[in-house]
């Protein structure tokens, strides 16, 4: 009877110890299972901070590119007075001057529009950008608080 007590003592033991290494596996594979997606997680960061440096490229070269019609603006505008003032008695002249003028500023105009489109898309850009990198600071803290949880388990076993 002590024997069969002994032995029924030591499957219990063997069976106690197999589901702790069962325990440890298992915590194992969850382990590399979320760092795995964590490591998805921060490559589809880095993707995203990449695509909104080019963005801001993008942006800035716009930007550039509205500074430079500008100052072509501003010597049209100065090119136009000149013009006007040396050839007062030319009514046609002015007169075509002065539409080419209009037609400047309607480009400025549509210029600017398209620099605002392009202002408020990289607005909205750095706004998912923000909503994103929020996802990825829960979800390292879910991965934190989930591998915490899992120690704490072993330890308890």
């Amino acid at each position: 009877e002590t024997i069969n007590m002994k032995q029924d003592k030591e499957l219990k033991v063997e069976k106690m110890e197999s589901a702790f290494v069962e325990t440890i596996n298992m915590k194992e594979d969850t382990e590399l299972k979320m760092e795995s997606e964590f490591e998805e997680t921060i490559n589809m960061k880095e993707e995203k901070e990449l695509k909104i440096e080019k963005m801001e490229s993008e942006f800035e070269e716009t930007i550039n590119m509205k500074e430079e019609r500008e100052l072509k603006f501003e010597k049209m505008e100065s090119e136009l007075e000149e013009t006007i003032n040396m050839k007062q008695d030319k009514e046609l002249k002015v007169e075509k001057m002065e539409s080419a003028f209009v037609e400047t500023i309607n480009m400025k105009q549509e210029k600017e529009l398209k620099v605002d489109k392009v202002v408020s898309a990289f607005v909205e850009t750095m706004n998912m950008n923000e909503e994103k990198e929020l996802k990825i600071e829960k979800m390292e803290g879910e991965y934190e608080e989930s591998i915490n949880k899992k120690e704490l388990k072993v330890e308890k076993m």
